[in-house]
């Protein structure tokens, strides 16, 4: 018989696209996606595609949604904290 591993062990430490990262700093505000983009100056579908990771977000946007959700734009880009 067969003995079946685990595929990992240990603890699994997940991992958020930049999608992932800007839709959780969204989400902290609150505000939908349609209220979050009239705040940026951009249409919905830019939020949408950027928090579904269909687009790469330009660096402006970037710093836009940082300073609306206050979520440093250091862990937006990559996943780190800013030293």
């Amino acid at each position: 018989m067969d003995v079946i591993q685990p595929a990992r062990v240990g603890p699994s430490i997940p991992t958020f696209t930049m999608g992932d990262r800007l839709r959780k700093a969204r989400e902290g505000t609150g505000l939908t996606t349609r209220e979050f983009a009239l705040r940026l100056g951009v249409s919905q579908s830019t939020v949408t595609n950027a928090e579904n990771d269909h687009t790469r977000t330009r660096r402006i946007t970037l710093l836009m949604w940082s300073q609306v959700t206050g979520v440093p734009v250091e862990w937006l880009e990559t996943g780190q904290a800013p030293d």
